[in-house]
């Protein structure tokens, strides 16, 4: 019996797709073995399906998207830093009063800092092909502590929300506005309403999404778009489209709200009616802040730099003393912005993480949705439990994606054994994301404690070196620890097979998750 020449050629593109896929993975994933064999797998086994599944949600992009994203941030970083234009030179002269702190400080002298700050400085700023694209050094944002800084903590968006709309009517010359997910409900279509009148009174007004995040609000964002309003704009981050839905890979995941270039809010919040408490919902609990001082001015360059992405703008149009009043102390947070991702601080979220879990000295407590890292970080923590650290982990009893979570399951009976305590918080889903190191150090923003975190997405997270606001998150921790249960080794010893194998499964899919 023959073999009809269609089924031998039909055959020979499954086992040409499928080998130019398994050679594209150990030549783009050679720094993440885990990875490229969970790839590997899915090509070999189901050589079309896994093919097609590999280009679309596989291939990071970090050498083609990544790298066009990292000359825009570099191009637009360095003019800055040349500062060519006498408003922007006048500002960095103002600025420069807030840069660095006391170097007899305790906090200064400690590893976590020193480890961070090498990292900053270093070319571990960029991957080593970025490295060798850009002509001149630039540090990312970040590279400097800044002090005179105030933060306020908001625990979900029935207190966020109203802070942020009271700062956007009262914006007078600019808002700048970035999201993951803008939702087309109640507070998306109560923000937008208040963003237009805004810019219907003169002031500029741009908002920023994020395609993957509001791919269900697309049409809602679209259709202000097309109004043609004046002085309002309206970008995607990235250009994805039907016909390259691979851009979607690299996301932008942070929040951000700049006005007027002297208030900010930043944190984990998206624009959501999910984050409110009604007489029938719990809402989601999630951290945001609002900040006031010199740091803000780091922030509007931080939106501009994702701004000029997006819009393919020149960059000098920036460059204006109405986006950069000058700088004036508000409170004693000495605050570092980690802008993670191309062009940025490289893989910034996953080198904070590790930073801490390596040079905590009594105590490291963190709180994420998502738990579900790299296993050299797992490893880490139980490291930092063996040296005496305290090491507490919190996690949301309920969570909006079972397949984190059973992921995340999969993880704790290790974890416990070498003396991690990990806690879940109950009664509500809980999206916020932090970090406390030693008691002293805090970290909050948008990355969770995920692969996709560590190595893909864009984040925006603030580090607080010294200041009130590490007390105030410490203070929040305990809040967090009251409210939740901790995991006992029974309850994970009493898991059914089913169970464990579904948590297994899971917790093998986190490199692609």
């Amino acid at each position: 019996m023959t073999i009809p020449e269609s089924h031998l050629i039909l055959l020979g593109l499954t086992v040409a797709a499928g080998l130019a896929a398994a050679l594209h993975i150990l030549l783009t994933m050679r720094d993440d073995t885990q990875r490229a064999a969970l790839w590997l797998l899915l090509v070999v086994t189901f050589p079309v399906f896994g093919s097609l599944l590999y280009v679309v949600a596989g291939v990071s992009r970090r050498n083609t998207f990544g790298k066009k994203i990292a000359r825009s941030v570099a191009a637009f970083l360095l003019q800055r830093d040349q500062a060519e234009h006498l408003a922007l030179k006048s500002y960095k002269d103002q600025m420069s009063r807030f840069i660095g702190k006391d170097p007899g400080s305790p906090v200064h002298t400690m590893d976590f800092i020193v480890m961070l700050e090498r990292l900053l400085k270093s070319g571990s700023a960029f991957s080593s092909e970025e490295q060798n694209d850009f002509v001149y050094p630039v540090l990312p944002l970040g590279a400097t502590s800044l002090s005179g800084n105030k933060i306020e903590l908001f625990c979900d968006g029935t207190d966020a929300y109203p802070a942020m709309l009271d700062s956007i009517r009262s914006a007078r010359k600019n808002i700048h506005l970035q999201s993951f997910i803008f939702a087309d409900d109640r507070i998306g279509r109560t923000i937008m309403a208040a963003l237009c009148e805004r810019a219907e009174a003169g002031v500029e007004v741009r908002i920023l999404f994020d395609k993957f995040g509001s791919f269900k609000s697309s049409w809602f964002l679209l259709d202000y778009r097309s109004r043609s309003l004046p002085n309002l704009q309206i970008r995607p981050f990235s250009h994805a489209s039907l016909l390259t839905p691979w851009r979607i890979q690299l996301r932008n995941h942070r929040k951000l709200l700049v006005v007027d270039g002297h208030t900010a809010f930043t944190g984990g919040l998206n624009i959501s009616q999910e984050n409110i408490r009604t007489k029938d919902h719990l809402g989601i609990h999630d951290f945001h802040c609002r900040v006031r001082g010199p740091v803000v001015s780091e922030l509007q360059f931080l939106f501009f730099c994702d701004w000029l992405y997006a819009s393919r703008r020149h960059p000098e149009t920036l460059f204006l003393r109405e986006y950069f009043p000058h700088p004036e102390a508000c409170g004693n947070d000495i605050v570092r912005l980690i802008a993670s991702g191309h062009g940025y601080f490289f893989e910034g979220t996953e080198k904070v993480f590790f930073a801490a879990a390596s040079t905590a000295r009594k105590s490291l407590w963190i709180i994420t949705p998502y738990f579900a890292p790299p296993q050299d970080f797992c490893k880490a923590l139980r490291m930092a439990s063996a040296r005496g650290v305290d090491v507490r982990l919190i996690v949301p009893a309920v969570n909006n994606h079972w397949f984190m979570k059973m992921a995340s399951g999969g993880l704790y009976e290790t974890l416990c054994s070498d003396g991690v305590r990990i806690f879940e918080r109950q009664e509500v889903f809980t999206h916020a994301k932090a970090m406390l190191v030693d008691g002293q150090i805090a970290y909050l923003g948008s990355s969770n404690c995920d692969v996709r975190s560590f190595r893909l997405n864009f984040e925006l997270d603030m580090l607080v070196e010294q200041g009130d606001f590490p007390e105030i998150l410490h203070r929040q921790f305990l809040s967090e620890l009251k409210n939740s249960v901790e995991i006992t080794g029974e309850k994970l010893r009493n898991k059914t097979i089913f169970r464990k194998l579904g948590e297994s499964l899971c917790a093998l899919l986190t490199p692609v998750l």
